[in-house]
Order: structure tokens, then C-alpha cells, then sequence
């Protein structure tokens, strides 16, 4: 309930779901669809309620300022390969927070002048983007439990993985 208010304060438009069994060991309640922000999203995601308020103050706090600070322009939209996926963490017998909608994917970020800037591409480098996307991933620890980026490992070199798990990890 309080986290739905603080939502009502956000610039986010998402429509609450009922909840659902999209596959048999991933029941997903409570959850929300996401169609944009101040940012237009790649495309609608579902998701937690505590992910999406966090999303809010991300953009807020975080991915809006960098793009200032950097840029002088802000973010139009962000890119991403999804919220909900009925898995285990890779190696591992632990659920994903993916499987209950939980996490999200961002994999680039395109600006007011139609600049993209890529995870993929962008992260290794030693210019403005880069720099752009290591002030988003430190503001992204503030506001989400788990921030995961390239240097965590292979598996993460195209995009940064946050959630709004039980413990905390800025890697």
C-alpha cells in the first residue's frame, strides 16, 4: 500500500496486474506493468512495486543528473532486455529475482539529441559515455538493493542488473 502511493507521486505510468502464473514454478503477485517514465522504456515491462518506486528515484536522483552533468541533455529513453524470467541465478539452484519480476535489465540509453549510448560498447571506453555510465551505475546502488555492471563478470558485460533483492551488492 505505501509502496503504491509513493508511486501515485511518480512521474511513472504502469497499470497494477492481477496476479498470474506465466510459468508453473514463477507465480508472480503484486505486480505492476510499466509503460514509461520521464523516460520512454524499449518496451513495457512487468515488475514489484518496491523495483518500480526504486526506478523512480533512480531517475530522479540518479540517471537524470548524470546525463546533465555529462551530457548537458537529458535521457528520452532507456533500453533494456526485460524484467521477469523464470530462471535460477546462472551455477546456481537460487532463483533469479527475474523470476519474480523483480530485477531489471538496462542495456543502453538514448538521449535528447538521439545519441545511444550502449553498456556493451560504452563501458570499456574512456570518454564521456563511459564516464556517463559509471555515474549511472553508482547512482543505481543507492536506489536498488543489487547493482551488477561489467566488471562483475561475463555474463554482465552488456547491461546492468538491478534489483530489489534482500541483500545489498554495488558491484
Amino acid at each position: 500500500m505505501l509502496c503504491q502511493q509513493a508511486l501515485a507521486t511518480s512521474p511513472l505510468r504502469y497499470t497494477a496486474l492481477a496476479d498470474s502464473n506465466p510459468a508453473a514454478d514463477c507465480p508472480l503477485e503484486n505486480t505492476l506493468r510499466v509503460q514509461a517514465s520521464g523516460v520512454r522504456f524499449s518496451s513495457s515491462f512487468i515488475t514489484t512495486c518496491p523495483l518500480a518506486a526504486a526506478f523512480a528515484l533512480f531517475e530522479q536522483h540518479a540517471l537524470q543528473p548524470a546525463a546533465q552533468e555529462v551530457f548537458g541533455q537529458p535521457v528520452m529513453q532507456l533500453e533494456h532486455v526485460g524484467s521477469f524470467a523464470c530462471r535460477t541465478i546462472a551455477g546456481s539452484q537460487r532463483r533469479s529475482q527475474h523470476a519474480s519480476a523483480n530485477a531489471l535489465d538496462i542495456t543502453g540509453f538514448r538521449l535528447r539529441d538521439g545519441r545511444r549510448i550502449s553498456v556493451l560498447r560504452d563501458w570499456p571506453g574512456e570518454g564521456d559515455a563511459a564516464r556517463f555510465l559509471r555515474l549511472v551505475h553508482n547512482g543505481a546502488c543507492d536506489s536498488f538493493n543489487v547493482t551488477l555492471g561489467p566488471q562483475y563478470n561475463a555474463a554482465h558485460r552488456d547491461h546492468l542488473h538491478v534489483d530489489m533483492g534482500l541483500f545489498r551488492m554495488c558491484r
